[in-house]
């Protein structure tokens, strides 16, 4: 009995190993992913282009220029406006009390200044035919300057309440769309707490990044073509209007700024953009130029590492080549690569003849 049971383990040891073998003979092969570029003339015609997000060019975000709660929200999102459209109203109880005390406290002030102002032409009539003192006239002046003065405070005080009674009403200082409503009815808010963001219609510009090699091709004034995902098949015209002096140290990138020239409707804030640069090169349209980094060097010369198309990888092959100078574009290729070949440009450290690998799409 004791022979049976180690048999059986000794079987189902057996089986096990056998199935780790082959769980480990059917593992996929795990083939690494490289960035690559296809060799092609560096002379002619060249482009370049970069990602962005379409932006209302003028975006005011309104508030009111008083605290209260709001009584009213006359707008929506999306919805079009005209200058001076009526957008949201405070509750305006305490400001119409505030200016009704303010004007009557104006009016009394109104009475008290004719009395003073009475008074103080009798004093001077009777100081200057000599039947009341100097004291008597100089205490009734008195009176009359602090009655005026005191009418004109009074007056600012209404100005500044009367002010404010009309700051509980939201206009919109320019035509446009409501982008944005940042409060509801019955909400409280502060003096300067954003409610609504207007966005000028017609008006669209489309912010992006670019590399520090690149910032200096880019001139105010430039021409551009701009394509939007959302808008497949149609391409709109727009011109550098701001290339920033220096760098954005959160993306590492220099920001510019494309006005876009008549865009459509379909074109909205915040859609993905993708900005296209065309200039002419100054290298002959036959002239192969490929990225330094690309290029290798070893004691045999130097090399580039081709990729060769088999079923579903790419083998890396070494590729013996002849350079020529180097450009701002890369190393010109005298021998060794022809258009339309593909090869590796980045990690050639990492690469050797013969290994697996697949294209790296970004």
């Amino acid at each position: 009995m004791k022979i049976l049971v180690k048999s059986l383990k000794l079987v189902a040891l057996l089986a096990i190993m056998i199935s780790c073998g082959k769980q480990e003979e059917e593992k996929k092969e795990v083939i690494r992913p490289v960035k690559y570029q296809r060799v092609a003339p560096g002379g002619g015609i060249k482009t370049r282009s970069f990602t962005g997000t379409a932006v209302s060019g003028t975006e005011t975000r309104l508030s009111f220029k008083v605290s209260g709660n709001i009584s009213s929200m006359r707008v929506k999102i999306g919805q079009e406006v005209n200058k001076s459209t009526l957008l949201a109203t405070l509750d305006d109880t305490d400001y119409e009390l505030q200016y009704e005390q303010s004007d009557a406290a104006v009016k009394n002030a109104d009475a008290a200044e004719e009395q003073a102002k009475a008074a103080f032409e009798r004093t001077r009539s009777l100081y200057e035919n000599g039947s009341t003192s100097l004291s008597n006239f100089e205490s009734a002046k008195a009176a009359y300057e602090s009655a005026k003065a005191n009418e004109s405070s009074l007056k600012k005080a209404r100005k500044l309440a009367k002010a404010q009674l009309e700051y509980c009403r939201l206009y919109a200082p320019i035509p446009g769309k409501i982008s944005s409503v940042n409060a509801e009815v019955n909400e409280n808010v502060q003096a300067g707490q954003q409610v609504v963001v207007l966005s000028s219609e017609g008006d669209l510009e489309v912010n992006f990044g670019v590399p520090e090699s690149f910032i200096s091709s880019v001139r105010v004034q430039d021409e551009v073509a701009v394509a939007f995902s959302a808008i497949p098949g149609q391409s709109f015209r727009g011109v550098v209007s701001e290339a920033s002096f220096s760098i954005n140290a959160q993306t590492s990138t220099y920001p510019v700024v494309i006005t876009l020239e008549d865009p459509e409707s379909q074109v909205r804030p915040g859609m993905a953009a993708s900005v296209t640069f065309t200039s002419r090169s100054d290298h002959p349209e036959d002239i192969l130029l490929v990225p330094a980094q690309a290029v290798g060097e070893d004691e045999s010369g130097n090399f580039v590492y081709a990729l060769v198309a088999e079923e579903d990888y790419y083998l890396v092959q070494r590729q013996g080549i002849q350079v020529g100078p180097l450009t701002s574009e890369g190393f010109q290729i005298n021998d060794g690569l022809v258009e339309g070949d593909l090869i590796a440009t980045a990690g050639l450290q990492m690469l050797i003849e013969g290994m697996k690998v697949r294209l790296f799409e970004n």
